[in-house]
């Protein structure tokens, strides 16, 4: 889920993990919050970011969390039908372009996922 952090220093590896017994806490992909106006807050420290709670700690267990928080089941199941419709052919032509770029984010957001817990799962090994 995206959401507004606030937090002193950015971690070195761009992912703050917080163990709370089996759960896991992740945030991670931040970017400064830019506040403008006068009624804005006065604070150098936000950042969007993903938060992502695990539970478990095991690589798959992270990356189930983390793609199933952006894609629930429905809609992954959804794009991996209308992907299959353009692979056979059957998809209307208007909708092509767009199953595509659908599946296309989705792969790619499950690689990222894959790199986060590599990482996560780094961290862990070392405390």
């Amino acid at each position: 889920m995206r959401t507004v952090y606030q937090i002193d220093s950015l971690p070195a590896n761009g992912i703050r993990v917080t163990s709370e017994g089996k759960l896991l806490r992740l945030l991670f992909d931040f970017e400064k919050v830019e506040v403008s106006g006068e009624d804005a807050p006065k604070a150098d420290d936000l950042y969007y970011c993903e938060s992502i709670d695990v539970n478990g700690k095991s690589y798959g267990d992270i990356i189930s969390a983390i793609v199933n928080d952006r894609y629930p089941t429905n809609e992954k199941d959804a794009i991996m039908a209308n992907y299959e419709l353009v692979k056979d052919g059957t998809s209307p032509e208007d909708k092509s372009a767009e199953y595509i770029q659908e599946y296309k984010d989705l792969q790619a957001w499950r690689a990222h996922a894959k790199e986060i817990a590599h990482t996560v799962i780094s961290e862990l090994e070392v405390k």
